[in-house]
């Protein structure tokens, strides 16, 4: 399995916008043949910052959720909504 940490920085005016774009792609993601789990946090002490944590059964499925017509929306229309590009990191567990 391969677990994916997408760190996005939001415009502080842009929270609630970000937050349902980011629900409707997590929505249909979940319903995905290849998702174990996926979901999104925000920081704690910092709410403009969002961390979305997905789970995918292998790199086919991750290959399959980029190319989806929720996932090409999502990226299509978070641009304006972010003060700085995404930090992408794929992780596999080491135990």
């Amino acid at each position: 399995m391969i677990t994916i940490i997408a760190t996005f920085n939001v415009k502080n005016e842009c929270t609630e916008k970000f937050q349902k774009l980011a629900s409707e792609c997590i929505e249909a993601s979940r319903k995905e043949e290849g998702n174990v789990d996926y979901h999104l946090y925000t920081g704690k002490e910092d709410k403009t910052k969002f961390f979305f944590v997905e789970v995918w059964k292998d790199d086919d499925a991750i290959d399959t959720h980029n190319a989806s017509a929720h996932f090409q929306k999502f990226v299509g229309e978070f641009g304006d909504l972010v003060s700085a590009p995404p930090v992408i990191e794929q992780t596999v567990m080491v135990d």
